[in-house]
């Protein structure tokens, strides 16, 4: 049995034609409806990734502040350091009293000081002269390399102390015996006779005497005489 359309041809290919054009229209939503998805999550992912990057550069730069204040804490270090060596260098170790009392014990009976006279010497470090290069860029990488490397401080250089002892004894035995005590003296590097001569006073014959004293470089009265005074109290602990 044949079906018989008796509709018009016309009215067929329009409608077939709204169907093709609503089914285009569909799918051209469907796609931008993709596409602003795609770009919604693009975005975001872009944005999260610019919010990752800025963490890390902040973190690089509070890193690099840290930095920047341990090294600065080091050099400060550092100057306190050299400063607490250079005024440990400059403390006098060694009391006139000290030395007073050094001379005044290990001089015999029957002599006499007439002078003392005292004599500090310190190393001067110079600095060395920087020579200038002829040309520009070779001044600047040099400005740099320095600028890189750390700075060498010159060592602190201990002072040397000496004493020049004037004075008078009835004989030469008694110059040696006052020479003999002074070099026993853990202070004392050396003790040099410089003269021993006759000398006549208020009818009296004497021997004129000149003694070099020199210190040891390390030489420190206040510890030897805190190690003295704590040995003799074990002394006294002992005894007890």
């Amino acid at each position: 049995m044949s079906t018989i359309n008796l509709l018009p041809e016309d009215y067929l290919e329009n409608r077939a034609r709204r169907r093709i054009v609503a089914m285009c229209a569909v799918l051209f939503v469907v796609e931008v409806v993709c596409v602003v998805g795609a770009w919604f999550v693009t975005e975001r992912k872009q944005a999260r990734a610019v919010e990752i990057s800025r963490h890390v550069d902040e973190s690089y730069a509070d890193a690099a502040q840290q930095i920047a204040r341990l090294q600065q804490l080091e050099v400060q270090k550092k100057t306190m350091l050299r400063k607490a060596e250079v005024a440990d260098a400059l403390v006098e170790r060694v009391p006139r009293s000290a030395l007073l009392a050094v001379l005044t014990n290990a001089l015999p009976a029957g002599a006499s000081l007439t002078q003392i006279k005292l004599e500090t010497q310190r190393s001067l470090v110079l600095p060395r002269a920087v020579k200038d290069d002829k040309s520009a860029a070779k001044t600047e990488e040099k400005k740099t390399r320095l600028t890189s490397e750390p700075r060498q401080e010159a060592p602190v250089v201990p002072s040397t102390v000496s004493l020049e002892v004037k004075g008078l004894a009835a004989t030469d035995m008694e110059v040696a015996r006052f020479i003999a005590e002074l070099a026993r003296c853990p202070l004392i590097r050396s003790v040099d006779l410089g003269y021993s001569q006759q000398r006549t006073l208020a009818g009296d014959s004497l021997r004129e005497f000149q003694v070099r004293i020199e210190l040891k470089e390390n030489a420190d009265a206040i510890a030897l005489v805190a190690g003295e005074g704590a040995t003799k109290r074990d002394k006294k602990a002992g005894d007890r």
